[in-house]
């Protein structure tokens, strides 16, 4: 904890990532982080037993999907500050630090970007970084945000903010639920530049086309209902 006594708490979604789980664990920046929660979609590979032989907590998500992980982990976390993070080592763990101190300056979410400057991505292809400009754009448009980088969900979010809003999502698209939903709330938005890595194993879950649409429905549906429901 801080000198403010605030505890600061890491999710990370697993499902099938023992190539790379280890290294990222080792990677975490414990004077900051007090608390690290692995959430587990029912993966085939032993990442949940090597999670536990490393020490770390472990829980597995009743449903499937990413928003259905994050949705688990924000249940059985303590911190009062929450970082999400992936598990596929792209991330850069030492921009926690940086997150949780734009939270600790008055953000209510603070949010890693691709696309400031002195960022950027290994990971991109044409297709993904095409079409994580056109949605950022299409989200700014359309829900006044001032963000550059609408589906990087490497953030922090102050405990009450995970508390107030309620995602329902289950895959990809929750990102942009829990985004519009915080919008509409009036939590205030802050950016970092934070490099993405190439992922150290594994494959990318994320379907460009299928997990598109799903996102575009996402954003669709919720301007068409005014009282922000999904």
């Amino acid at each position: 904890m801080n000198e403010l006594g605030e505890k600061v708490s890491l999710i990370i979604p697993t499902l099938n990532e023992v190539g790379s789980i280890e290294a990222v664990l080792k990677e975490v920046p414990r004077d900051v982080v007090d608390e690290v929660l692995v959430v587990d979609g029912h993966s085939t590979d032993g990442t949940p037993e090597l999670v536990a032989r490393l020490g770390c907590a472990v829980v597995q998500q009743p449903g499937r999907g990413y928003g259905d992980a994050i949705a688990t982990g924000f249940r059985h976390v303590t911190g009062d500050i929450i970082v999400l993070a992936d598990a596929d080592g792209s991330y850069e763990l030492d921009d926690v630090r940086h997150l949780v101190q734009r939270v600790r300056e008055g953000a209510d979410l603070a949010l890693g970007s691709r696309y400031l400057p002195e960022s950027g991505s290994d990971d991109d292809t044409v297709i993904r970084y095409v079409g994580n400009k056109a949605f950022t754009l299409l989200f700014r448009a359309m829900y006044h945000v001032e963000i550059s980088d609408a589906l990087f969900f490497y953030a922090a979010v102050r405990r009450e903010v995970a508390q107030a809003i309620t995602a329902t999502s289950p895959g990809f698209e929750y990102i942009l639920e829990f985004l519009i939903k915080a919008q509409r709330a009036g939590f205030k938005f802050a950016e970092i530049p934070s490099a993405e890595k190439a992922r150290t194993a594994g494959k990318s879950k994320v379907n460009a086309f299928r997990d598109g649409l799903k996102m575009l429905w996402c954003m669709t549906r919720a301007k068409l209902r005014r009282d922000g429901g999904f």
